[in-house]
């Protein structure tokens, strides 16, 4: 996916050849076109500059003809010299130290915001340039909305809420204090320390969705955090950068979801729920409150506890544990 212009400007294009000097590695192959964008490995398009840090036995397939990648330089990519590779010691900390010069905030001064008549925005609310707000959609006091951040018709903005690098649909509820679009969580480590990673993803919000009091949804970082057609997300709950929710998906209080988690259509996860980085939650799923999801839960399943499992083994260890504990009391 190449970033989105309406919320990054790129300082021109880079040459392939070029950017192999400037860094001092071997390119593998020069591709006819320029450098203009980025994303990741499995969206690039021609024209992308991308990278990969894993090893090359596990190279996930042939890059997209005209996009460039990094790699690492202490690996045989032999099998891909058709590629256009860029070798060298540390990708995924040159394409950040790269991007983050080359990628900025695009703050479009020369656009004034698009507000249709019947749409109705607090007198302290801040509508940024660029920024489009559409038929009967509400903003109410002191909400910000960023540069370029488009929202549908019918939506309403509670008070106090941000909302940067997004996109949102029609029929859309975004409650009082919910920020949306921020950095997500994501550090390297370099130089003796641990370095934040610069964001160039969006958050999309699909209509009907229903967003609680002071919620907080991190912008992908090389892609989307999406949140599907009428899923309802309760208050204080958190969705991590490249999460996908499903269409009717219900996220109870205090729900902690990682980044790049898949929650599928129609699952429901109850109040205080943790789901680690990376985990996909099938269609129909149900966690139960409290748990700690660390692993997929297949589709229609229901799971709880703490590491979450499947619900009858949750049950049958809990009534071992409360039969053995009686016993050992009775005995002592």
């Amino acid at each position: 996916m190449a970033i989105d212009p309406r919320f990054y400007h790129t300082e021109g294009a880079l040459d392939p050849a070029r950017l192999a000097g400037h860094l001092s590695c071997d390119l593998s192959a020069v591709p006819d076109l320029p450098i203009r964008s980025i994303g990741s490995f499995d969206a690039a398009s021609p024209g992308d500059l991308c990278f990969f840090d894993g090893k090359s036995k596990s190279w996930p397939g042939k890059l997209t003809e005209g996009a460039v990648c990094l790699v690492r330089q202490d690996e045989d990519w032999s099998a891909s010299e058709s590629d256009a590779l860029l070798k060298l010691s540390d990708p995924r900390g040159a394409f950040f130290a790269l991007t983050d010069n080359w990628i900025t905030e695009e703050h479009h001064s020369n656009t004034p915001p698009a507000i249709h008549p019947e749409a109705s925005v607090a007198e302290s609310a801040v509508v940024s340039n660029g920024a489009a707000i559409g038929e009967g959609t509400r903003v109410e006091p002191f909400a910000y909305i960023g540069p370029g951040v488009q929202i549908g018709k019918g939506s309403r903005i509670g008070s106090h809420a941000s909302i940067r690098f997004s996109l949102i649909g029609d029929g859309v509820r975004i409650l009082a204090g919910a920020r949306l679009g921020e950095d997500g969580f994501g550090l390297m480590p370099g130089d003796g320390r641990m370095i934040d990673i610069p964001h160039f993803g969006r958050v999309i919000l699909q209509d009907g969705v229903t967003l609680g009091a002071n919620c907080s949804v991190d912008r992908g970082l090389l892609a989307d955090t999406i949140i599907g057609e009428h899923t309802k997300i309760d208050n204080q709950c958190h969705i991590g950068h490249n999460t996908i929710v499903g269409r009717h998906a219900v996220i109870v209080a205090y729900g902690g979801i990682s980044g790049s988690v898949k929650i599928g259509d129609y699952a429901q996860l109850g109040g205080r729920v943790g789901v680690a980085d990376h985990v996909t939650i099938g269609d129909g799923s149900k966690v139960a409150a409290g748990s700690g999801l660390m692993k997929d839960v297949p589709a229609g399943e229901t799971w709880g506890g703490y590491p979450a499992r499947p619900v009858k083994d949750w049950h049958r260890e809990l009534i071992w544990t409360k039969k053995h504990s009686a016993r050992k009391k009775a005995s002592s």
